[in-house]
């Protein structure tokens, strides 16, 4: 299970002396080791295309074609971990049992896995994601980015050091003074997946693609977004979950009662002991 957690300041100013130290000569820029996975929110003209299917729950009407952005790229990001989800077919968008990972098959996982809840903005239903219900196999941590017109110091650190450690960051996005399509707020308008820093700018799989025939997003940047030039506003970084620890063994209900055996050693221990202090009482004594 995902567990939501701001990550300590202490941790962060760490990252931030090690981010802050001068580059060496040649030093590559922050980047993920492998490609991450692209999937099209707006994929609906394909085999299998799943922008129309119902996104959320008691009743919400939006689909992942118009609102997936986030659910798109959290499917992106558990592909890139290898992390897959099973769908029975009484779930399953398609009819069909479904293995595997894609925004279809996450929105189906998550709409019967209470993925899905209310929030302020949402007219009827449960539409807005749920962190902590999340599949097993990541931890987010979650930070804001202090600026309105660009990347803050700290938040340029955090995100060039997670790449540095293969990890993804998720970011919240906004490209104007208010949402497109109406909505009624100015910030995490769209989210995106952050993947090398590119100069000053990150290399992002923008979830939203204008062709519904791809099931594929845009590989671009923050500055030349799909739907404009993003800003980022909140983002999260999404590690392998932290391996719970063995449990210690349980002491005996009853501990065995000590034996003849070790009363006796006990004794021995004790007389040879008495033995050693005395001989050296005498040795002091004898002397001149």
């Amino acid at each position: 299970m995902i567990r939501p957690r701001f990550a300590p300041l202490a941790a962060i100013a760490l990252v931030g002396f090690a981010a802050w130290a001068p580059p060496t000569a040649g030093a590559q820029a922050p980047d993920l080791p492998r490609v991450m996975p692209s999937f099209n929110q707006a994929y609906t003209d394909g085999p299998d295309a799943w922008g129309l299917a119902p996104l959320g729950t008691a009743g919400c009407p939006d689909r992942i074609a118009t609102t997936g952005c986030l659910v798109s790229a959290f499917a992106c990001v558990l592909a890139y971990y290898g992390i897959d989800v099973t769908v029975p077919a009484i779930d399953s968008w398609t009819g069909r049992s479904e293995v595997g990972m894609n925004p279809g098959i996450l929105n189906d996982w998550l709409r019967s896995h209470n993925g899905y809840g209310r929030c302020a903005e949402d007219p009827v239903g449960n539409c807005c994601l749920e962190w902590e219900f999340l599949p097993e196999g990541i931890d987010v941590t979650f930070h804001t980015n202090h600026s309105e017109s660009g990347l803050s110091p700290i938040a340029s650190v955090v995100i060039d050091h997670a790449l540095r450690e293969g990890h993804p960051v998720i970011a919240g996005v906004h490209w104007g003074l208010t949402c497109r399509g109406g909505l009624p707020k100015n910030e995490d308008c769209h989210w995106v997946v952050l993947t090398k820093k590119m100069g000053s700018t990150y290399a992002i799989v923008d979830p939203y693609n204008p062709n519904a025939a791809s099931s594929s997003g845009v590989r671009t940047s923050l500055a030349a977004g799909v739907k404009g030039s993003y800003v980022i506003d909140r983002f999260v970084v999404v590690t392998p979950a932290t391996p719970k620890p063995d449990a210690a063994p349980a002491p005996p209900a009853h501990p065995s009662p000590p034996t003849s055996q070790s009363h006796g050693a006990s004794f021995l221990v004790f007389v040879l002991a008495v033995a050693v202090v005395l001989l050296a009482v005498f040795a002091t004594e004898a002397r001149p």
